[in-house]
């Protein structure tokens, strides 16, 4: 929610077509050791859960992005993902 009348609401950063989206970044270590960036659709209810993620591995060095869902996603919201998971994971 935005917090006061005429702010823009936060949520809205990671809202694409008509979705809310959560991104989270998790680390790993068994069986993959690495840094991920996690994407969830969490609104309107019912949320969709985890729609896919970006993986960067620390034995490879490989960074790979996995897809979680068969719906089509909003390429904006893939592109946003790969700009923050560019600046976070390498």
């Amino acid at each position: 929610m935005a917090d006061a009348p005429g702010e823009p609401d936060p949520r809205d950063e990671w809202r694409f077509g008509g979705r809310w989206y959560q991104p989270t970044f998790a680390s790993s270590g068994h069986p993959r050791d690495g840094f991920a960036l996690e994407v969830e659709d969490v609104a309107p209810a019912p949320g969709r859960g985890l729609v896919f993620e970006v993986f960067r591995d620390d034995v490879s060095g490989d960074v790979a992005f996995t897809a979680f869902t068969t719906d089509p996603l909003p390429f904006a919201l893939v592109e946003k993902a790969v700009a923050v998971a560019r600046d976070e994971l390498l």
